[in-house]
């Protein structure tokens, strides 16, 4: 990132020099949006709950053998989920599949809470409390991963998303920050302060746009 801060700063000053850039060069430097909320959310998830580990050894423990999986299936049946959405498994350098891996043990909590029963050998079912935990950290992700989405598009123009879609996160970021449950508070409190250190002056440019 410092290599990419030098060299638009030396690009600038040549283009300014031969009056290149409109604006005096004001808005020749916009960061890519996508990436600057991955970060955000992977500062937020640094120290990670015990619930989602919970959750992620869940998924592990599933998808450790075709005999668990086989195990899970019959669990998801009878309790009327459908087996086709697939339980997903995060992946330590994309923080969206910690959110998938949530979104997706969540839908099959009755099926998991099944498997503790007819299985001995599982032993990682989060709580019922826990769950509860689980649904909040997780709509609390949503909205940054429907934003990350939206920003990829490849068929849509998404410059004319900027300015809603940041100040959306950034109003989640500060609700999350008082909130009263501790790791929310906790998460909020990390992720705004990197939020802000991209975002503090939002873009002009793409405000506009």
């Amino acid at each position: 990132a410092s290599s990419n801060n030098v060299t638009v700063d030396l690009l600038q000053k040549d283009l300014i020099a031969t009056n290149s850039l409109p604006c005096n060069g004001n808005f020749f430097h916009i960061r890519r949006c996508a990436h600057i909320l991955n970060l955000v959310v992977q500062e937020g998830l640094k120290d990670i709950d015990g619930v989602i580990l919970k959750i992620c050894e869940s998924a592990k423990y599933v998808r450790g053998s075709q005999v668990r999986k086989k195990k899970f299936l019959e669990c998801v049946n009878p309790v009327g989920l459908d087996s086709k959405r697939g339980l997903k498994q995060d992946v330590p350098t994309r923080w969206n599949s910690t959110f998938l891996m949530l979104d997706s043990a969540i839908y099959y909590r009755r099926a998991f809470c099944h498997l503790e029963l007819i299985d001995r050998s599982y032993k990682s079912c989060p709580l019922p409390y826990e769950w509860e935990k689980a649904e909040k950290i997780n709509e609390f992700l949503e909205q940054f991963y429907n934003v990350t989405c939206s920003f990829s598009g490849t068929e849509y123009p998404t410059s004319n998303l900027y300015f809603a879609s940041v100040y959306s996160c950034y109003f989640s970021l500060k609700t999350a920050k008082e909130s009263d449950d501790s790791y929310l508070s906790s998460m909020g409190s990390l992720m705004i302060e990197k939020f802000e250190k991209y975002w503090k002056d939002f873009s002009i440019i793409l405000a506009i746009a």
